[in-house]
């Protein structure tokens, strides 16, 4: 009884481990930057409350701009790690994510023409949306096999698209004849959070929370799903309305993503395989260790991303391409042989 019982504090203690890890991150990034807050001091400024010590003008660049960017950038990890998630279940392969399987790009390619014809940031997730729904649809097709879905050719597919899309932005960008808006899509390509504000967050944090929450709640279903198609069938699960409702879910939160941070690869992958490593077989802990994990590798790349460069902010994109890219390659590693 007590070695069968003794894994659910174990996890419990990790999970308040990440927390903190999130939590310390979260409060990194608000006090560092070009001028220094104390954490005691931003934490009364962020409660409302006022500093003796505080100079001119802190308050509003914390409140203002660090504040925001942070919650953007934990809301962004947070619902990359959850769709990447989503998408390793449905094609039962830990290699696949929402970059590598054309989601991004997809979504991408929507959020270039919305900034294009001027469209409103509130618009931007919706249009994500039909873009990563599009190139979704269009790899799982590809993919499609007898008795469920080719992982090899769902990746291959998803780097066709994504060289599609990728090649439609660019052509967007040269046809554009110099318009403003094409240096937004520029800097958008190579991810970043930079100049995002309040207003960015609430729509952001609306997909997030809402996906979460339906991904929590499919929970159960998702393990009947990882036992195959015919099982889950067998076991009363209407397997093709789950891969659906599932798909809209990673889909969303991909594309609101997405539309806030630009194309910010690899945390689809990183994070749900970290939280597999780290917890034993339990959807709902490895649906939430998958959003702190994400939220700690978004959250701290931007701090790096602001702080590290000379002058200049670094690509949020480029920073985590340099962890995933290694990481990938080590989870092939893994694969010993087998068809990834």
């Amino acid at each position: 009884m007590t070695s069968a019982a003794s894994p659910r504090p174990n996890m419990t203690l990790k999970l308040v481990v990440l927390t903190g890890v999130l939590f310390a991150g979260f409060l990194t990034s608000i006090c560092i930057g070009d001028v220094f807050v104390a954490p005691k001091e931003a934490l009364e400024l962020i409660m409302g409350g006022a500093s003796s010590t505080s100079a001119p003008g802190i308050a509003d660049i914390l409140t203002q701009i660090r504040l925001p960017r942070t919650l953007i950038a934990t809301a962004v990890g947070a619902s990359l790690a959850v769709s990447g998630y989503i998408l390793q279940a449905l094609s039962r392969n830990p290699l696949a994510d929402p970059y590598l399987t054309g989601v991004s790009s997809g979504a991408g390619l929507a959020v270039a023409l919305a900034i294009i014809l001027g469209l409103n940031f509130s618009l931007m997730p919706a249009c994500a949306f039909v873009g990563g729904l599009a190139a979704a649809l269009l790899v799982a097709q590809m993919a499609k096999r007898a008795g469920g879905l080719s992982v090899t050719r769902l990746i291959l597919g998803g780097v066709a698209i994504s060289a599609v899309c990728g090649s439609l932005i660019t052509l967007i960008i040269t046809q554009s004849g110099g318009a403003p808006q094409a240096q937004g899509i520029i800097f958008w390509l190579a991810g970043g959070i930079a100049g995002r504000g309040w207003s960015d967050l609430g729509t952001l944090s609306l997909y997030t929370i809402g996906g979460i929450i339906a991904t929590l709640l499919l929970s159960k279903q998702i393990r009947v799903l990882s036992l195959g198609d015919e099982t889950a069938q067998a076991l009363g699960v209407d397997v093709s309305k789950l891969q659906w409702l599932l798909l809209a879910c990673a889909v969303l939160m991909c594309g609101a993503a997405v539309s806030a941070s630009g194309l910010v690869a690899f945390v689809g992958l990183i994070a749900p395989n970290l939280a597999r490593m780290l917890f034993v077989r339990d959807e709902r802990i490895e649906v939430i260790a998958s959003a702190l994990i994400g939220a700690v590798l978004v959250t701290l790349s931007d701090l790096a991303a602001r702080t590290l460069g000379q002058g200049q902010e670094l690509p949020l994109g480029t920073l985590l391409s340099l962890v995933g890219g290694p990481f990938f390659l080590y989870l092939i590693s893994l694969s010993k042989g087998e068809d990834v």
